[in-house]
């Protein structure tokens, strides 16, 4: 999932604070996934991410990739950020930080075996033999939550429309309340 700070960084037009994040997640997460998820990001809304490659020589020797290499490699990176780089990069960063990519895989495998965490808003379970008292209570959470969620998607509508634009996060803070807005009417439905 992207950071909302990335994505108020892109949002800004700021390429090198860009490209450093980006050249910061090939070591945070070695697998590429956020890597991967912040460049398709990044591509849609920062056009001149990318600059042609210069042509100066990679360490293509794998015997002779370690940690210096890699650096060396992340550093020119932020000045020559092409493609080039980056492919070559993710080779280097596979092989020296292979123990660590295979220790957040089986985490990950770990992570999925156990039940997702709940959202913000769980709608409390409905029984048949609800009091007419609590349903109503539930009732009123429910529309508070419409209310607050509504009231987030109706100030980001009046943003954009002040500033004739959206911003990258807009869209998600929008998708995130309408969620809530779902499952606050469904709550409200069950508890008539």
């Amino acid at each position: 999932m992207l950071s909302q700070e990335f994505k108020a960084t892109v949002s800004d037009k700021n390429l090198l604070r860009t490209r450093i994040m980006l050249k910061d997640s090939f070591v945070v997460d070695p697998t590429f996934v956020q890597l991967d998820e912040m460049l398709s990001y990044a591509r849609v809304y920062l056009p001149g991410l990318f600059v042609p490659f210069d042509g100066e020589c990679l360490e293509n020797d794998e015997a002779k990739w370690n940690d210096n290499v890699m650096n060396e490699e992340l550093v020119q990176l932020v000045t020559n950020f092409s493609e080039t780089r980056i492919n070559h990069l993710k080779k280097v960063v596979s092989k020296v930080l292979k123990p660590e990519i295979e220790k957040i895989r089986r985490k990950k495998i770990e992570q999925s075996a156990r039940p997702p965490i709940s959202s913000q808003f769980t709608p409390p379970p409905v029984s048949r033999e609800s009091s007419p008292l609590t349903k109503e209570a539930n009732r009123q959470k429910a529309l508070k939550v419409l209310r607050n969620e509504g009231g987030k998607i109706q100030n980001i509508m009046t943003e954009v429309t002040s500033r004739h634009t959206w911003k990258p996060t807009n869209v998600d803070d929008m998708e995130r309340a309408a969620r809530e807005i779902l499952r606050a009417a469904k709550d409200y439905k069950n508890n008539r």
